[in-house]
């Protein structure tokens, strides 16, 4: 039995630094992409690329944080979630667990995609720059498709998570009321001309794992202290 409490003990900590490690994902992201490397939006798309080649190297840091360790910290997040629905059989649950793994998969995805695609493009550039500019495109469309164009899945994820923890009884109640609208919120940008829909997903949902953090640390220190 004391066995069994320390694994969910460890496991609950675990989840709780993922999901707070998940919000910082996103700011190093946008860190690195709104502010250090910084595209310019007046230059053609050659110029473009040189200028990802040229910061490459944040560049890959940018993607490897925002879909590779983010996927990485939500495989986490996710076996610590199973701990704290009670009924593991409940449909809502199950549910939101499926998403959640479908969720994983698409940004793991995106994130090799992008970086291979990327590297694939710097060879082409030198010897053939119009098949670059094609494969570029083609890059871009596909990494934005698997990891984040739309937002459904992710989306899906957090609201049934949400209406399964509301039903359950566990957790705290005004965070699965912001994580229903979160929810929301991802489900609707498949709806793309609503503006900023987006960044209030995105915004919102980086509050949301910081709470969610905290919410099973505390979690983990109770069954510390029994």
């Amino acid at each position: 039995m004391q066995a069994h409490s320390a694994v969910k003990r460890y496991t609950l900590q675990a989840g709780g630094f993922a999901a707070i490690g998940m919000a910082l994902c996103y700011i190093s992201m946008a860190l690195i992409f709104f502010g250090l490397v910084s595209i310019p939006t007046d230059i053609d798309v050659i110029s473009r690329i040189r200028h990802i080649q040229q910061q490459y190297g944040l560049v890959a840091w940018g993607y490897g944080c925002g879909y590779l360790l983010f996927g990485v910290l939500l495989a986490v997040l996710l076996q610590a979630l199973k701990q704290v629905l009670p009924d593991n059989q409940y449909v809502l649950a199950e549910l939101a667990d499926r998403f959640g793994a479908i969720w994983l998969m698409l940004m793991m995805a995106a994130g090799m995609t992008v970086l291979i695609g990327l590297e694939q493009v710097f060879e082409l550039l030198a010897r053939d720059p119009l098949q670059a500019q094609a494969l570029y495109h083609a890059n871009n469309m596909l990494s934005h498709a698997l990891g984040g164009g739309i937002e459904l899945v992710g989306g899906l994820w957090c609201l049934l998570f949400s209406l399964a923890g509301l039903n359950q009884q566990v957790l705290s109640k005004a965070l699965h009321r912001l994580g229903v609208l979160v929810g929301c919120l991802g489900i609707l940008t498949v709806l793309h001309t609503l503006p900023y829909l987006k960044d209030a997903f995105g915004l919102l949902q980086m509050i949301w794992f910081v709470w969610l953090g905290v919410v099973l640390l505390r979690m983990q220190n109770s069954y510390a202290s029994r």
